[in-house]
């Protein structure tokens, strides 16, 4: 039978619409992970939280920037400022462009207190990941209050000290 016949592409393709039974598993690096002094056992990295203070929860761009003491421009263009702000404030992080979202503990530090570093990650993270060079999602970052960033080992020694 040639492959160009038509009964052997048939037999070939008849569970395409199958859910695939495989699974794809990497434990590469599982032997490097250690526990670490904040309480994060089995984690190959640094954790780091940013937490938003409970009262920017649903809060609008115009009340964020008179919190943060920014002078509003436009009532109307609030966001397009805040979004300005926020992409600067990422741009600033000493982190990587990427960092795994990891589930938040209150052994992990926080190095960065301010609002507007919690709104550059919460702004531009998913439940996953997050990105520096996202698009600012503030809607997504008042409906969080905290998340931890796992930072990789080689970036770990960027980051500043934990403030007392």
């Amino acid at each position: 039978m040639s492959s160009s016949d038509p009964g052997e592409r048939s037999d070939l393709l008849h569970n395409m619409s199958a859910p695939p039974k495989s699974v794809v598993k990497y434990s590469g690096l599982s032997n490097l992970a250690t526990s670490s002094s904040q309480g994060s056992a089995g984690v190959f990295g640094t954790p780091v939280r940013f937490v938003l203070p409970a009262d920017m929860l649903g809060k609008t761009p115009a009340y964020i920037l008179r919190y943060l003491g920014v002078s509003l421009l436009h009532a109307k263009e609030a966001a397009q400022q805040l979004d300005l702000l926020i992409n600067a404030r990422a741009d600033e992080l000493t982190l990587p462009e990427g960092c795994a979202v990891i589930p938040t503990a209150s052994s992990h530090p926080v190095i960065w207190p301010d609002t507007l570093s919690a709104l550059a990650i919460l702004a531009k993270c998913s439940d996953s990941i997050w990105l520096r060079c996202k698009q600012p999602a503030l809607n997504a970052a008042l409906k969080r209050r905290q998340v931890t960033l796992l930072v990789p080992p080689l970036f770990a020694n960027h980051l500043p000290k934990v403030p007392s």
